[in-house]
């Protein structure tokens, strides 16, 4: 994915983005029927007069812009309600929810709708057709109004829930990782040992967001270069921390435009960042076993969806394009402590918790034998953080028997 497409993909996934376009559209369908209306005869076998018309825009008009407001509403409080209950970093799954954005940006359109096409009656640009072709869309529009209505009403009643937000960080956390399947080389070559050559640093402070391979490729194809690829997508990215490691010579500007092929932003994403998805999830379960929240259901929760994203997660690595970058592979020791340590720190004094943990580390162990030894390293230490945890006797022998399965 290019620079552009995945600036594109970021901006369609803003808030904005859907209920702009939906007033565009809107804006242009009223601009359209008065273009058309001239090419429809004069005389038609009957008539509407322009009350009738902006009678119904005139209900559409008054009514839509409250519904659009108690839409907006709602949605800041499900964000409200999700960054206090579950974690900051899912608040952008909610905002980015396509379901969500139609029904307001439907609300938001047919209320501009009905606002323009108010204001052309009034002025009397719309002859007898024009008025015909816009009463026949207005009906449409209170079609598409009222689906939106109903298919909101469902949408409420789970939007910014708990589990809701587990669904959605799960689902991204899947996609990430389809993004970048098996071992996460990204299509490059896999990087082995210590890597060498003369560093190329960010002009950023911040997460690397996004790599533009294609560029990278081209750049070292056209300059025969070799490129160690240090920072993945959700690194930390700083002045003194290397991007890549470029093996060659390098023209004068171009660090630069190594640089440049480096989208450095202020935070991680979901996109080709299956580890972020992972310790959002651990956040979750983190959270809800806080004192002040105190919900083990919600942790188990969280580990069953950790537990099916990472024995689900694709294996084949995606095909070779990228000859002369290099990347180092996913670590699974990362992808266990991503996922299960902040839920061992925070729930070793629950054994419903814990016991749930370790069956779902068998089952990796089982499952995935490249995350096998990982996954018995990370139930050795949830037995210790366990064990020093649990004061009763009884505890300490069930989560003793469970790892001693292992």
């Amino acid at each position: 994915m290019s620079q552009i497409a995945f600036k594109f993909r970021q901006m369609v996934q803003k808030m904005w983005f859907l209920p702009a376009a939906f007033s565009l559209v809107a804006v242009l369908t009223v601009v359209i029927a008065f273009v058309m209306s001239g090419l429809v005869p004069d005389k038609l076998p009957f008539t509407l007069s322009s009350e009738a018309v902006e009678s119904i825009l005139t209900v559409l008009a008054s009514s839509l812009l409250t519904v659009a407001v108690f839409s907006l509403s709602t949605i800041v409080s499900a964000l409200s309600s999700a960054s206090a209950s579950t974690t900051p970093r899912a608040v952008p799954l909610i905002v980015g929810d396509r379901s969500a954005q139609t029904s307001i940006s439907v609300f938001i359109g047919a209320f501009l709708f009905s606002i323009v096409g108010i204001i052309g009656l009034s002025a009397n640009i719309y002859s007898e057709a024009g008025r015909l072709l816009l009463f026949a869309v207005t009906l449409a529009v209170v079609v598409l109004v009222v689906a939106a209505l109903i298919r909101w009403i469902g949408q409420m009643s789970s939007i910014g829930r708990v589990a809701e937000t587990v669904s959605k960080a799960g689902t991204a956390t899947e996609k990430a990782f389809r993004t970048v399947p098996g071992d996460g080389l990204l299509g490059c070559r896999p990087l082995s040992g210590k890597p060498s050559g003369e560093p190329i640093f960010s002009r950023k402070t911040g997460y690397v967001q996004h790599i533009d391979l294609s560029r990278l490729q081209e750049l070292a194809h056209e300059h025969e270069l070799l490129i160690s690829i240090t920072a993945r997508p959700g690194a930390y990215a700083a002045p003194d921390r290397p991007l890549v490691l470029v093996a060659g010579t390098l023209e004068d500007d171009m660090a630069d435009r190594l640089a440049s092929a480096f989208t450095v932003g202020a935070g991680r994403t979901f996109d080709s960042d299956p580890r972020f998805g992972l310790i959002v999830l651990a956040e979750i379960g983190s959270k809800a076993l806080s004192p002040g929240i105190n919900d083990p259901g919600t942790a188990i929760a969280v580990v069953s969806t950790l537990v099916r994203v990472l024995a689900e997660r694709p294996v084949e690595d995606s095909e070779l394009k990228y000859e002369r970058l290099l990347v180092a592979p996913l670590d699974p020791d990362d992808l266990m402590a991503d996922s299960f340590r902040p839920i061992a720190r925070d729930g070793a004094g629950s054994i419903e918790v814990m016991l749930r943990m370790i069956t779902g580390l068998k089952t990796l162990a089982h499952c995935r034998p490249e995350m096998e030894e990982a996954a018995r390293g990370m139930i050795a230490d949830a037995l210790e953080r366990g064990l020093t945890a649990m004061s009763a006797k009884s505890d300490q022998a069930a989560l003793k028997a469970a790892a001693k399965l292992a």
